[in-house]
């Protein structure tokens, strides 16, 4: 009998002893896995506390984030540094800026302006660089060119229009929808205008914008 019971409190010890091994075991696997998956996170005593490493970060300005995928030939970095001086760029984002920080209410109709005025000058800054890259190349190429950007132009109404008929007209996106396309349309334009003027930039490295700074 008391051999039996010995064995019995034999068999608990090591039931218990092993059940405090599992929990370990899973506690460390899931603070490893949590360092892994979250190495902001340091674990201190009994919890864990989150650290968001902010120290030597800087949020880029609107005009880098603009720039991102300007210049995708030039080795070099020369065009991008070129595009990022622009001088349609600095005016919107002057612009833009006292746009938001005016102490007048900020209606839809005001920014809808401010996109319009800025895609009419990258239109025209589009149409200007068009023809003077059609100037500087050979048939084949020019005549190249002429097929790319029909097929351009082409693509740019037409997803303009499905997004109107499909988001603006019927009110999908809201009082601000039709602000959101007008961006959308300035920035599509701005980067087929950016695109042809890395061609000519290659052609000659020069850049010359129609547009001068008002700011």
């Amino acid at each position: 009998m008391k051999g039996k019971i010995l064995f019995l409190f034999f068999i608990t010890m090591m039931f218990s002893s092993c059940q405090n091994i599992s929990q370990s075991t899973n506690s460390e696997t899931k603070s490893i896995m949590n360092s892994e998956l979250h190495p902001d996170v340091e674990s201190k005593g009994n919890g864990t506390e989150s650290k968001e490493i902010t120290e030597g970060r800087s949020e880029p300005s609107n005009n880098e984030v603009l720039s991102m995928r300007i210049g995708n030939y030039d080795l070099k970095g020369e065009f991008y540094d070129e595009m990022l001086r622009n001088p349609i760029d600095h005016d919107y984002e002057v612009e833009f800026n006292e746009f938001q920080n005016s102490k007048e209410i900020i209606t839809t109709m005001g920014w809808g302006s401010l996109e319009s005025k800025y895609t009419e000058i990258w239109d025209k800054e589009l149409n200007q660089i068009y023809k003077k890259l059609l100037s500087k190349l050979d048939r084949e190429p020019r005549e190249a060119l002429i097929e790319s950007q029909k097929e351009w132009l082409q693509y740019h109404l037409r997803e303009t229009t499905f997004v109107e008929k499909t988001f603006i007209n019927n009110g999908y996106l809201g009082s601000k929808g039709s602000v959101s396309l007008g961006t959308v349309i300035r920035e599509r334009i701005r980067e087929r205008t950016m695109q042809l003027f890395e061609y000519q930039y290659l052609l000659d490295s020069e850049v010359e914008f129609l547009y001068q700074s008002e700011k």
